[in-house]
């Protein structure tokens, strides 16, 4: 029998693992003391996990330790803890498909492609104080058949669950479904192992975002040798500010609300200003994070950079920063860049 055999047959501390983003904190919460109303054991990182041990012992010691996954998915994207979490989640699955992994739907929640697969779902979206959804969970968790008013509830949100994305890109937890893009995929792994600068360049909707989102990173998660962080931002009119409010969540997961937007605008001054360069914020993540080896920043629509960003100042800091980072740090920078040909022929005939 295999370690990892007898680590999922080992009798487990927990009931549940719930994965979540920060900003979802307080409803996870609500939902972990319900499901303890039920009478199961639950691990939230928030009361359980101390400091000290790298990321992905801690981790794995803590997935070891549950018998069920609840992946709970609010508005916007999973965070990059969470992407981690619902990964090593799913791997256990593919290795014991005995192993429940459970979305969870809160309000405003756009549900991820990744988890179409599993059997059951609770969707709060509708209803977020709905007193039926803890009991349903709390079933699925300790592996109870479910009936039929369950399969009729996991039916109807399924239904709501469109695997075309259309005009929207595919993001890292739709990466099942994001297909046809080996060979690029491949060629960008490559690129990443041989340099820290790459540009992704093509035309409008080609797909440059989703390549390098649920093409590019789900592949570095799954990388053997080196244990990958991610950021994603968009320029936009303020790039640093955006810089910084994808690197926050990072260096410093318990900041919330208002004092997020100010400690967001303290390292967006400080990196502008130069009086902190992103080398030492990249240094800082990685000394946080134990067991991380490299980061990946993804600058998604970097022609924002040229076409809102005003200011030539700012550019060039930009810019500066991100090459000094590439340099002098284990930074991969990764730039999806629009093309748009001009045309260079003549006008005839009045055309």
């Amino acid at each position: 029998m295999s370690e990892d055999d007898r680590s999922l047959r080992t009798e487990p501390r927990y009931d549940a693992f719930l994965s979540y983003h920060w900003r979802d904190r307080v409803q996870v919460e609500e939902l972990a003391r319900a499901l303890g109303d039920h009478g199961l054991r639950v691990f939230l990182d928030r009361w359980y996990l101390t400091p000290g041990l790298p990321w992905p012992q801690r981790l794995e010691t803590a997935l070891r330790d549950c018998r069920a996954v609840v992946v709970c998915v609010g508005a916007g994207e999973m965070g990059p803890w969470q992407q981690r979490e619902a990964y090593v989640a799913l791997e256990r699955q593919g290795r014991d498909t005995t192993f429940p992994v459970i979305p969870v739907l809160l309000p405003g929640a756009e549900p991820a492609l990744g988890f179409l697969g599993q059997l059951t779902w609770v969707d709060l979206r509708a209803a977020p104080g709905d007193p039926a959804a803890p009991a349903m969970l709390a079933a699925a968790i300790r592996g109870e058949p479910p009936g039929p008013d369950v399969r009729d509830r996991v039916a109807r949100t399924l239904a709501t669950v469109c695997p075309y994305r259309g005009l929207l890109y595919f993001r890292e937890e739709d990466a099942p479904f994001f297909c046809g893009r080996e060979a690029a995929i491949g060629g960008l792994v490559e690129a990443v192992g041989r340099e820290s600068l790459i540009a992704v360049v093509g035309a409008s909707g080609c797909g440059k975002s989703s390549v390098v989102r649920a093409g590019l990173v789900p592949a570095l998660r799954r990388d053997e040798d080196r244990v990958w962080d991610v950021v994603t931002f968009v320029p936009g009119a303020r790039p640093f500010h955006r810089l910084a409010a994808g690197l926050l969540p990072l260096l410093d997961p318990d900041t919330d609300g208002v004092n997020r937007l100010i400690e967001v605008n303290k390292l967006a001054e400080a990196l502008e200003s130069g009086m902190v360069h992103l080398p030492e914020i990249v240094a800082q993540i990685l000394a946080r994070q134990t067991g991380t080896d490299r980061l990946l920043l993804v600058a998604d629509q970097w022609e924002e950079l040229y076409t809102l960003t005003t200011d030539e100042g700012v550019r060039r800091r930009m810019i500066d920063e991100l090459l000094m980072a590439t340099s002098a740090s284990p930074l991969t920078v990764i730039l999806t860049l629009l093309y748009r040909p001009r045309f260079t022929g003549h006008r005839v005939d009045g055309n």
